[in-house]
């Protein structure tokens, strides 16, 4: 069994539009993964489990969407390791 405990979340830079989002990339199991997210300072009702991501996208190497949150799911992370991702990430971020 793999273990999934630690996950590295780099930043690699923000940008204001509309909202504030942030883009970070997490290797995970060999894989290099994108992140693009809309986090806010406080919870919120259209967050992931109410908390503080209110939009979020991740995309493999071959720039496949594997998980998207928008206010709420269009696409949940279907793998382990995108399971374990979405996990570190509402753990840094959410």
């Amino acid at each position: 069994m793999k273990n999934f405990d630690n996950i590295e979340i780099q930043l690699t830079g923000s940008d204001i539009a509309l909202n504030r989002w942030t883009f970070a990339t997490a290797m995970v199991d060999g894989e290099t993964f994108r992140i693009e997210m809309v986090h806010f300072d406080e919870p919120s009702r259209f967050g992931i489990n109410e908390g503080r991501i209110s939009k979020l996208g991740i995309r493999n190497t071959s720039c496949q969407t594997v998980a998207h949150y928008d206010r709420g799911w269009d696409l949940r992370p279907q793998t382990t390791a995108t399971k374990a991702l979405l996990r570190a990430i509402l753990d840094k971020f959410n």
